[in-house]
């Protein structure tokens, strides 16, 4: 879980220093509150939302990559009133950043982690034991 956690906190610190390197919020001297609050408001609804993906053994690439997406959206959705940078242009640079933070997500916290399977090993009442999600994560299950 300490991986997870260490990437989740990764993927809150790189928006926050996307908002920060653009400069939003600059016009009205609050570029390092906003880069706070995009940092706090990224975990806030990336913690929840990941629970809920391994509650229902939702390990797919696509999800997280997907779910950087959304959350690079709503990164940039305060911003959009700024008369610096274009709206369009701002969405689209948090999208792309958010689905390739997804991705990174993915690999670091997600891929190969097996303490996100199932247990190595499932007992039968007669005694059998069977190992399981041993490689849970192969690219078969990936794609």
């Amino acid at each position: 879980m300490g991986r997870v956690i260490v990437a989740m906190v990764g993927f809150a610190c790189a928006f926050a220093a996307l908002v920060l390197y653009l400069g939003l919020g600059r016009e009205h001297g609050i570029t390092e509150l906003a880069a706070s609050g995009v940092f706090v408001g990224v975990l806030l609804v990336s913690y929840p939302v990941f629970f809920y993906f391994c509650k229902h053994h939702y390990w797919t690439i696509w999800r997280y990559v997907l779910f950087g997406l959304l959350c690079g959206m709503l990164s940039a959705f305060p911003f959009s009133g700024s008369p610096k940078i274009e709206p369009g242009f701002l969405f689209a640079v948090f999208e792309i950043a958010g689905a390739l933070l997804g991705f990174l997500f993915w690999v670091t916290a997600i891929w190969r982690n097996k303490h996100l399977t199932c247990p190595k090993t499932f007992c039968l009442p007669c005694g059998t034991v069977y190992r399981v999600a041993r490689n849970a994560l192969t690219w078969k299950h990936i794609l």
